[in-house]
C-alpha cells in the first residue's frame, strides 16, 4: 500500500528530482519548475505524489475544474501519471492506479489523463496504456508527426520531389537563419497572434511567460529561431520570414516544435517550409535523433487537419500518437 503526499511548494525539489532522474516516462513539462510558470488562481491545483517507505513511487500533476474534473493537466501537453523507474513492473503499476483513484473519489467525479507518449518516454509506454484501459478508461488519440534524423544526412532528403521544390526556391532570396534576440520576439509573437485569424488558435503562453520560459524555468530546454529575409526596403534592413520555438527533450533526444510563426505577407515563397527544413538541419547537427510536430487535431483528437498532416507527410514526417485517457464516473 502507498501513501499519498498533495503537492505543496516545499515538495517541489523533490517532486522535480523525481520526474527527471527516478522515473520512467517524466519530462521536464511536468516540472514544477514548468507548470510553476501559471499565475495563481488560473488553475486549482490538485497534484499528488505515491511514496513507499520514503520513496517517490508515482507522481499525478493534476488540476481540479469547478465542474468536479481531475486533469492532468490542463497547464501542459503531458500530466500524469509519471511512474517510477524502480516500480514500473505490471503489478506495481496496477497498485498505483489502484491507490490515486482510490485518493481521487474522495473528492472529485471524473479524471481525465495525458500520459507522457511514447515519443518521450524513456520506456515502452504499453504497461501503463494495459492497466489503464483495464481500469475501464476510455482512451482517445491525437495524431502526431516525428521524423527521424540521421547524422551527415540532410532532412531535405526525406522531403517528398514537390516540397523540396518549393524549398529551394526559397533558396534565390538572402535569407539568414539565426537564433532570435530578445528584442525580436515582440515580432515572433505578433505573428503568432496572427494566426489566430486563419486557424482560431490562441498561443497558450503570453509573450512575459515566454520570456520567463527562456530566462528562467526552462533555460536549457527552449529553443527560440528565426528565418529573416534582407530587405533594402525595409526599415531594419531584413524582413521577418518565420519563427519558432522548440523545446528539447533531452532523455530522449527529440526536439519538438511548440510553436511556428510564418509572416503571412511573403508571397514569393513559404516560409513555413523553408523554416522546418532549416530547424530540422540545425537538429540533425546537433545530433538530434528525432524531429516532433506535434498533432495536426482539434476536438481533442476528434477532427483531423488533413491538409496539415499531408504537408508534414511531405516534409518526412511520419504518425505517432498522444493518448488521453478518460473515466466519467469515480464514485462507487
Amino acid at each position: 500500500m502507498f501513501s499519498v503526499l498533495p503537492y505543496d511548494s516545499h515538495l517541489e525539489a523533490r517532486w522535480d528530482r523525481f520526474v527527471m532522474s527516478e522515473s520512467v516516462n517524466g519530462t521536464f513539462l511536468q516540472t514544477r519548475r514548468f507548470l510553476n510558470y501559471h499565475p495563481q488562481g488560473r488553475f486549482k491545483d490538485a497534484s499528488f505524489m505515491l511514496e513507499s517507505s520514503g520513496t517517490i513511487v508515482a507522481a499525478f500533476p493534476g488540476i481540479l475544474t469547478d465542474a468536479g474534473q481531475w486533469i492532468s493537466h490542463q497547464g501542459s501537453t503531458f500530466g500524469g501519471p509519471v511512474i517510477s523507474r524502480n516500480f514500473y513492473t505490471a503489478e506495481r503499476v496496477m497498485h498505483i492506479m489502484e491507490c490515486a483513484e482510490n485518493y481521487l473519489k474522495g473528492f472529485c467525479r471524473s479524471v481525465k489523463m495525458r500520459p507522457t507518449s511514447s515519443l518521450f518516454s524513456q520506456e515502452p509506454t504499453a504497461l501503463l496504456e494495459y492497466v489503464l484501459e483495464h481500469r475501464g478508461y476510455t482512451r482517445n488519440s491525437e495524431l502526431s508527426a516525428v521524423c527521424t534524423l540521421e547524422a551527415g544526412k540532410d532532412p531535405l532528403e526525406n522531403c517528398e520531389k514537390t516540397c523540396r521544390s518549393v524549398f529551394r526556391k526559397s533558396q534565390n532570396f538572402n535569407l539568414e537563419y539565426r537564433e532570435m534576440t530578445d528584442a525580436e520576439l515582440p515580432e515572433f509573437y505578433r505573428h503568432l497572434n496572427n494566426l489566430e485569424s486563419k486557424f482560431g488558435t490562441k498561443p497558450v503562453h503570453t509573450l512575459e511567460e515566454l520570456l520567463d520560459l527562456r530566462h528562467n524555468r526552462i533555460a536549457d530546454e527552449v529553443k527560440f529561431r528565426a528565418l529573416w529575409m534582407r530587405d533594402k526596403d525595409h526599415a531594419n534592413g531584413e524582413k521577418f520570414v518565420a519563427g519558432m520555438m522548440l523545446f528539447d527533450f533531452k532523455q530522449t533526444n527529440v526536439r519538438h516544435a511548440q510553436y511556428i510563426a510564418p509572416n503571412e505577407e511573403i508571397r514569393e515563397f513559404q516560409p513555413t517550409t523553408a523554416m522546418y527544413i532549416n530547424v530540422m538541419r540545425e537538429a540533425a547537427q546537433d545530433g538530434i535523433s528525432k524531429f516532433s510536430w506535434g498533432t495536426s487535431n482539434g476536438m481533442a483528437g476528434g477532427a483531423l487537419n488533413l491538409p496539415l498532416f499531408k504537408f508534414k507527410e511531405s516534409l518526412g514526417a511520419k504518425p505517432s500518437l498522444n493518448l488521453i485517457y478518460s473515466k466519467e464516473e469515480l464514485l462507487g
